[in-house]
């Protein structure tokens, strides 16, 4: 009888531990794998996450984490068709399909976070800068990173992004704004190569926006991150200010005042004749 009771002990330890087993492989220990996972991703933080297969979004919970500027974006797979944007029991992230994920990640059979390929980049086919007849006239910009402009350029100054890269494409207002990394010459500017700007004291060209109410938009873009060099100034003329983009290309500010009325701005040296 001592033997039973002691295999009975036994065979309820085995139980006990089996379970407990159990309940930390399926719960704990497996957000902790997840988390580990995500973590050698090395994120960023501004990417945009697609879960595919999200379930209960306890992954995707995880990752939202990790990338609190991003996006996280449920996609689940049924048969032959996919959503994005699904609901999931604990997430909701509505799909915009304006938002191309650039880093998606998956999971395959074994655990491991695999990269997927990217999508194409949408093209707002309406808005690009294509006459019928005539011309339109466009500014290209040599940027570092393109997140960080097409960001500037769309978020903080309002544009529309025609085409997220290669190149960006930003509709402001009546024109277009280009962005691309610089690069080695090409067969069509041979020897030419197209360089990062080099922000200083000195400048030759730079974007004049025009505007209809210059202190509103300085404070509307200044509490948006935009990095004025003085506040609005008023030159008679005009009230004029300046700001840089991220690269720190300069960018004028003006709304006409005293031009209204033929008042123009005082001549300098530089300005006369000769």
């Amino acid at each position: 009888m001592p033997a039973v009771a002691a295999l009975a002990a036994l065979g309820g330890a085995a139980v006990a531990g089996s379970a407990a087993s159990y309940l930390y492989s399926t719960g704990p220990g497996k957000r902790a794998i997840w988390a580990q996972l995500l973590d050698e991703l090395g994120l960023r933080g501004d990417e945009h996450v697609l879960d595919v297969g999200c379930g209960r979004g306890a992954v995707l919970m995880l990752a939202a984490r990790r990338v609190p500027p991003g996006r996280p974006i449920p996609m689940v797979a049924h048969r032959d068709r996919m959503w994005a944007g699904a609901r999931c029991d604990h997430v909701r992230v509505p799909y915009d399909a304006q938002v191309r994920p650039p880093r998606c990640l998956c999971w395959s059979r074994r655990g491991k976070v695999m990269t997927m390929a990217e999508p194409q980049p949408r093209i707002d086919y309406a808005n690009l800068p294509t006459p019928t007849e005539g011309i339109l006239v466009t500014l290209f910009l040599t940027v570092r990173k393109i997140a960080r402009s097409r960001d500037f350029y769309s978020r903080v100054l309002g544009g529309t992004v025609v085409l997220e890269e290669n190149p960006c494409i930003v509709r402001l207002s009546n024109s277009w704004i280009i962005m691309n990394p610089g690069g080695p010459p090409t067969p069509d500017k041979p020897g030419i190569s197209v360089v990062d700007y080099q922000p200083g004291d000195t400048t030759s060209i730079f974007l004049n926006l025009r505007v209809a109410d210059i202190q509103a938009c300085y404070e509307e873009w200044k509490a948006k991150g935009a990095e004025f060099v003085t506040p609005p100034i008023d030159r008679q003329a005009e009230i004029r200010c300046y700001m840089r983009d991220p690269d720190g290309y300069l960018i004028e500010v003006g709304q006409s005042t005293g031009l209204l009325h033929g008042q123009l701005a005082a001549k300098r040296p530089e300005d006369l004749p000769g």
